[in-house]
C-alpha cells in the first residue's frame, strides 16, 4: 500500500531490486514507466514537498528536479560498467541548485531503503581550511554544534578522518578539538528504512533531519 501523498509502493522498492539483477539499457528502457511512476515521480514530488515545509524556516532549503542526480552512470574510469545507478539521489541546497560550495542536504532512495546525509561533502583544503581555523579560534562555537547535533542522535561521520594533524595544525594536536581538526569532511548520516517510505513518514524525516542538521549548514557556510 502506497504512503498517502507520497506515491512510494513495494513497487519502487521492487524496481530497484531487478534494475541490480538486470542492470542493462534494454531492461531500463522496458521499465521506464515503473521508474517514472513510482520512482521518479514521487522523489520529485518528496524534494518539492519539503522545501515547501522548510520555507518558512531557519534553513529554507530547496530542491526539486532540478537537483537529482541522474540515473545515468560514468563509466568511462570504471570497471564497473553498469549503466545505471542502483539509487535515486537529490539534494535540499539553499540556493535550488546543484552549484553548491557550502551546507547541504543529501537524499537518498535504494532498495534497502536510503539514507539522508547532510553538511559539507569533502570539500577542497581550501574551503575547508577556515573551518578547522575557526575550531581553533573559537572551539566553543563548533563544541555548540557538535552538541546540538548529539541531541538530535547524530554525530559527525570519522571514516575517512586523517591519522595524523593535517598540514599546519600539528601544533595542535592537544587541542580539545584535535579530533575534529582531522576530519576531511563535516557529514552527518541517518539511514532511511524502507518503512518510512510506505508509512507516511518519509517527508517530515526528511524535514526533521534538515532541521536538526541546521546548526551544522550554518557552521560550514562560514567565510
Amino acid at each position: 500500500m502506497s504512503a498517502q501523498g507520497t506515491g512510494f509502493t513495494e513497487k519502487t522498492f521492487t524496481f530497484f531490486e531487478e534494475l541490480a539483477a538486470h542492470n542493462d539499457r534494454d531492461w531500463f528502457r522496458a521499465h521506464r514507466d515503473v521508474f517514472d511512476q513510482y520512482v521518479d515521480e514521487p522523489f520529485v514530488a518528496l524534494l518539492e514537498e519539503v522545501t515547501a515545509r522548510l520555507a518558512d524556516t531557519d534553513v529554507p532549503l530547496r530542491g526539486g528536479s532540478a537537483t537529482t542526480f541522474r540515473m545515468n552512470r560514468d563509466v568511462r574510469f570504471s570497471p564497473d560498467k553498469s549503466p545505471y545507478s542502483t539509487s535515486r539521489s537529490g539534494l535540499l541546497t539553499p540556493s535550488g541548485t546543484k552549484t553548491e560550495d557550502g551546507g547541504l542536504v543529501y537524499v537518498q532512495l535504494s532498495a534497502d531503503g536510503g539514507l539522508l546525509a547532510g553538511g559539507l561533502y569533502k570539500p577542497p583544503t581550501a574551503r575547508l581550511d577556515p573551518l578547522r581555523r575557526s575550531m581553533v579560534e573559537d572551539p566553543d562555537r563548533f563544541t555548540a554544534v557538535v552538541d546540538d547535533l548529539a541531541a538530535a542522535g547524530l554525530e559527525l561521520e570519522r571514516s575517512d578522518a586523517v591519522r595524523t594533524m593535517p598540514r599546519g595544525y600539528a601544533e595542535h594536536a592537544d587541542h580539545p578539538l584535535a579530533d575534529h581538526l582531522r576530519l576531511r569532511q563535516l557529514v552527518v548520516m541517518r539511514p532511511l528504512p524502507r518503512s518510512t517510505w510506505l508509512d507516511d513518514t518519509v517527508t517530515d524525516r526528511v524535514t526533521a533531519f534538515s532541521q536538526d542538521v541546521s546548526p551544522l549548514l550554518r557552521f560550514v557556510t562560514l567565510r
